[in-house]
């Protein structure tokens, strides 16, 4: 049946013309390009939330643990650490020399370690050593142009005596220590025994359980004489006599042997615990994107607290009432638009952009994202001496 001219009409209408095409084309390809580029922008957005958050994060982390050990530094129980000076019977403990006493023995002084540190020279050598010859770590090695942070304490997890120390009821400086509870020592562990009167530094020879606790021996060669330095327990200070775990730490930055897409190396907070230069006992890394870390020292002068770092001539380790540390904490990935070429302040001290981005002298102007934190804390266990009590 022919059609009719309305029916033509309409027939011919069914279809688009090319240029018709042509500008629907045009306005899909713009949406598009508009979707792709929101799209774009909130996946960069995602990303620098996702890497401030991890920054955020591991910067909390590092400096929880860095604040909580300075607190601690030069704990060494009821005795402070200023008014009663720690006996070393230890023959091998991380604690500097001070002289010689009048008998010909060596005057150990733990306020020359109890808070520490040193600068790590662009040879790769720290200066001023470590207390107790720790040597550079050739694994994960230390970033030249960071700092290194070194700190002492007794732990707070203590126990009290079984009994008077003794051997055979009879009480004997070298007799063995009778804890009431197991803090698991082991041979060769360094151990603090302490009243309010006294304190002395032991390595551990034996320590055998007795009872709930511990039975500890400190004989010699491991220790000078194996004597300490009064008759603990005796008479009515057992449970005012404390024996706890000593504590050695040193942080550091370094090389965690890791890079990322750009070829860039990760570094990483890293802690070595004593006993030092030891193959069985390696540094131990805190956490990753820790590029920088600088430490100041915090020292008395008459009404005045003066900020010095360690390589300072002016460094007195046993004068060290508080500690700055600051870190700068790196993204993983470039994440950020432009090429870094800020400069950061941390712990007073400037760290700008530099083309050696394998020193901490500077930092490296690549797009990694940032970030700077900041804390000084108090050395709690370093009391002003005008204080009368």
């Amino acid at each position: 049946m022919p059609l009719s001219r309305a029916q033509h009409k309409n027939h011919h209408q069914l279809g688009v013309s090319l240029v018709e095409l042509l500008i629907a084309m045009t306005l899909g390809l713009i949406l598009l390009a508009g979707m792709i580029a929101v799209f774009s922008g909130n996946k960069r957005s995602a990303e620098l939330n996702t890497a401030m958050a991890n920054i955020q994060e591991n910067a909390r982390f590092a400096l929880n643990a860095l604040s909580k050990d300075i607190r601690m530094a030069g704990y060494q129980g009821c005795l402070d650490s200023r008014r009663g000076r720690l006996n070393v019977v230890s023959a091998n403990a991380p604690i500097p020399i001070d002289g010689i006493t009048s008998d010909g023995l060596p005057n150990y002084n733990a306020n020359l370690s109890a808070a520490t540190g040193a600068v790590v020279r662009a040879d790769g050598e720290w200066f001023p050593p470590i207390p107790g010859g720790l040597q550079p770590p050739v694994d994960n090695p230390a970033i030249p142009g960071t700092h290194v942070l070194s700190v002492q304490y007794g732990s707070s997890n203590d126990t009290p005596l079984d009994g008077p120390v003794n051997t055979g009821g009879v009480p004997d400086l070298a007799g063995p220590i009778r804890t009431v509870q197991n803090l698991g020592f082991k041979e060769g562990d360094l151990a603090l025994i302490g009243s309010c009167s006294a304190v002395d530094l032991i390595t551990v020879t034996d320590a055998p359980f007795f009872k709930l606790g511990q039975q500890i021996s400190h004989d010699p060669p491991e220790n000078i004489n194996g004597n300490l330095s009064i008759r603990y327990g005796v008479p009515r200070n057992i449970f005012h006599t404390r024996v706890m775990r000593f504590l050695s730490k040193v942080y550091y930055v370094g090389d965690t042997g890791l890079v990322n897409d750009a070829g860039d190396s990760i570094r990483a907070l890293y802690m070595q615990t004593f006993p030092y230069n030891d193959p069985t006992n390696p540094p131990v890394e805190i956490v990753q994107g820790v590029e920088n870390m600088r430490v100041s020292y915090g020292l008395r002068n008459s009404n005045t607290l003066r900020y010095v770092t360690a390589d300072s001539p002016f460094f007195n380790p046993s004068e060290v009432e508080s500690i700055q540390v600051g870190l700068i904490m790196t993204s993983w990935d470039h994440i950020a638009e432009q090429d870094d070429d800020n400069t950061y302040i941390i712990a007073g001290q400037p760290i700008a952009p530099s083309n050696d981005k394998d020193t901490g002298f500077g930092h490296a102007e690549d797009g990694r994202y940032r970030l700077v934190f900041n804390t000084t804390v108090k050395v709690r266990n370093r009391r002003d001496e005008r204080i009368e009590f």
